[in-house]
């Protein structure tokens, strides 16, 4: 048996319980401000005539902005703490929610995405470092119900994107108004986090949510299991990016939905997520991870297969909470297993800050996939058909459905084949 990590500093329960519920909050202002924003995209595409590969050039420079924030986040979150940098970049998100509807052309949207990009990915990196040190604290699992309040956020700003759709609300009063309603509940976890300031933790946060290739330290290889696992993620997240920002765009030109009910496909989604991420953990742990997932993923890869080639609004709401209950427990599953298969290849004092460094490299694997879907769909949707882009969703969760045995506890403890621990 390998040596227990050494424990973290020790807080009140009532300490951990506000931190818990400060981070989470953080979490919903997130999802909730990602999700108002896709949802108001057939308005934008419509509004300044953008075509498919128009359309994902813009989304790219959203993801350009993404990807260029993690070293800086870093940064930042070394000088001013994981606690400020989230709740910077969140007030930095909310005030540029509205902006792309203040554009007039093409060049100036590109600009603000980058920003807005990078505002985004500053706060997820600032929250999940939050989230690794909450979790370090908890006899039991958070993660999945932390990422039950991203989901929540997700499905609460896609609902009001559809109800403002439907009630003729112009999309640049809808995202401020929006963005006034979540600056409300980031002040409130400002105050929650406020009151439960942690101890550090033994090994320092930015430096452990750095995507690392190594578990020795003179390591050159990945361990085969992480790697697969970081593959789940990065099919995981790639699918829901995609989702975000084209269901609504293929339910309104393919299915014919007004774009009331187009705005709805994503919140029908996200419910779905949240409610089975809400009792994932019970559910996982009554019936088993592998075959949990492999029967819900596979069922949702059927009915995205069978909406796409219908193309029907009612097919394609129920492909949505297939797909959505199918992949909710995958992500907060597979970084539990990276925890686990960190802790069996590195063990004694250098388990904690390896599992930290196995979350941080899904991270990596996981926003990579959530960036590259949504120009991705449209770059295909340009030269083939958005219906038949999204066709890459269906190979996505059937390679997932593949990888499911991969989140066994037996392959965090052992591996599969002749995978072992990086060489020193």
């Amino acid at each position: 048996m390998n040596d227990a990590a050494p424990p973290l500093p020790s807080a009140p329960l009532a300490t951990i319980t506000r931190a818990r519920w400060g981070v989470g909050l953080v979490f919903f202002v997130n999802g909730a401000a990602f999700a108002s924003w896709v949802s108001r995209i057939p308005a934008l595409r419509e509004g300044m005539a953008l075509g498919d590969g128009a359309l994902g050039s813009v989304l790219f420079a959203m993801s350009c902005g993404v990807l260029l924030s993690f070293p800086l986040a870093g940064k930042g979150a070394q000088l001013l703490g994981a606690r400020q940098l989230a709740l910077l970049a969140g007030v930095v998100l909310l005030l540029m929610l509205p902006m792309p509807f203040l554009t007039g052309i093409v060049p100036s949207l590109v600009l603000v995405m980058l920003e807005m990009g990078a505002a985004l990915g500053t706060m997820q990196v600032a929250m999940n470092v939050l989230a690794v040190d909450v979790q370090a604290r908890v006899s039991r699992p958070i993660m999945s119900s932390l990422h039950g309040a991203w989901s929540a956020g997700g499905l609460v700003g896609a609902g009001a994107g559809s109800l403002a759709a439907r009630a003729g609300l112009p999309p640049l009063l809808h995202l401020i108004g929006m963005a006034v309603a979540l600056a409300g509940v980031l002040l409130l976890a400002l105050m929650l986090l406020m009151r439960a300031h942690l101890p550090l933790r033994a090994t320092a946060a930015p430096a452990a949510m750095r995507p690392s290739m190594s578990f020795g330290r003179r390591g050159a290889r990945v361990d085969r299991v992480l790697l697969g696992l970081g593959v789940i993620c990065f099919c995981a997240f790639l699918t829901e990016g995609a989702l975000a920002d084209w269901s609504a765009v293929w339910l309104h030109d393919k299915a014919r939905a007004s774009e009331s009910l187009a705005a709805l496909g994503y919140a029908v989604f996200a419910g779905a997520m949240t409610t089975m991420r809400m009792v994932g953990d019970r559910l996982l742990e009554l019936f088993g991870s592998v075959r949990l997932l492999r029967l819900f993923t596979a069922l949702g890869a059927a009915a995205l297969a069978g909406a796409l080639m219908l193309a029907r609004v009612d097919t394609a709401m129920v492909a949505f909470v297939l797909l959505g209950l199918g992949m909710a427990t995958v992500v907060p599953t597979a970084f539990a297993a990276a925890g686990r298969r960190a802790d069996a290849l590195a063990g004694g004092a250098a388990a904690d800050a390896s599992a930290a460094r196995a979350v941080a490299l899904l991270s990596g694997f996981g926003y990579s996939g959530l960036l590259l879907g949504p120009p991705l769909i449209g770059w295909l949707a340009q030269v083939t058909s958005l219906t038949w882009a999204l066709g890459l969703l269906v190979l996505l969760v059937v390679a997932i459905v593949a990888l499911v045995p991969l989140l066994d506890d037996r392959a965090a403890r052992h591996g599969t084949g002749k995978a072992r621990a990086l060489e020193a």
